[in-house]
């Protein structure tokens, strides 16, 4: 089974696909189609979370290496670092497309017991029915307002109400998920059913969901964890394909994106919030990740 040289799919590949875009930024994306998107690929890895609902017609591909068939009201729910190939549309088809980066998962979510337990329910079922409740008629208001919102005039603020509104819609399918589990899903903080680089993988991020970005090194997570460093690196990219070294800079610099932004402190004081050296060593870190000094990010108005 060939695993090399997959292209990893991420929310930046959506932006030249201009004639599938209904929406893009630099965490969202909604397509109307798979012409002409990264997704048309024949094999791919996602590098996002994805959402797929089938609106008409007959959509058969494989997840994982596993055939699903989705069908008119089918949604497919893909993890980051999830494989999808082989994808085959019946001649009359309908399908939209959501996808929210890596990012703005550790923005919003905080991976703990709860989380992981419905991140495994998602691993073991990514493929859903849209049911005739209650909770269907939340989803049609969250997409009526939706549209209403990418279709209107953009103002100021029309980014942060995107976000904010995203961030509802997507806890609002993980607490859908979670109300809907199996007690025997609801478990247990065992290994049981779980790989072990995988089990790794889940304390790992437990740990880095709630450091906040104020341990950068990967020496810290493999000894808290009773592992080499190397070992450690080894089974982390074995897991999910990223070093966790890529994974604790990524939300390192997410909190402190949000610290220069929402903080009334000044560059020395949230250099010192976070374990750093000095004010130097911090500008440096900052730029190697950002393109640009602590104090410019500051008081530069995003895209």
């Amino acid at each position: 089974m060939e695993k090399r040289n997959i292209k990893t799919v991420e929310i930046a590949d959506f932006k030249s696909s201009e004639h599938v875009l209904d929406y893009v930024d630099d965490d969202f994306v909604i397509i109307n189609s798979l012409e002409g998107s990264p997704y048309n690929e024949d094999t791919i890895r996602l590098g996002c979370f994805l959402i797929a609902i089938c609106l008409e017609g007959c959509i058969q591909l494989d997840v994982n290496y596993k055939t699903y068939q989705l069908e008119a009201g089918d949604l497919l729910l893909g993890l980051p670092n999830t494989i999808i190939s082989h994808a085959m549309v019946s001649p009359k088809h309908k399908i939209r497309l959501a996808a929210f980066s890596t990012q703005f998962l550790q923005r919003v979510v905080r991976m703990e017991k709860d989380t992981w337990n419905t991140v495994i329910h998602i691993h073991n079922n990514p493929i859903k029915s849209v049911g005739e409740d209650g909770d269907k008629e939340i989803f049609k208001f969250y997409r009526e307002l939706l549209m209403a919102k990418m279709n209107d005039e953009p103002h100021h603020y029309h980014k942060e109400v995107m976000q904010y509104l995203f961030s509802a819609i997507f806890c609002e399918m993980l607490g859908h998920l979670n109300k809907e589990m199996p007690p025997s899903e609801m478990a247990t903080d065992a290994k049981e059913g779980i790989k072990q680089s995988d089990y790794i993988l889940r304390k790992f991020i437990e740990m880095l969901s709630k450091d906040n970005g104020m341990h950068r090194s990967v020496g810290y997570y493999a000894d808290a964890l009773c592992y080499s460093p190397k070992h450690f690196s080894k089974v982390i990219k074995q897991a999910c394909g990223r070093t966790p070294l890529d994974l604790i800079n990524e939300s390192a610099i997410e909190h402190i994106k949000y610290r220069l932004k929402h903080s009334d402190k000044s560059i020395k004081e949230i250099a010192e919030e976070f374990d750093f050296p000095n004010q130097s060593f911090f500008g440096k870190y900052v730029k190697s990740y950002l393109g640009m000094s602590p104090a410019r990010y500051r008081n530069t108005k995003e895209e």
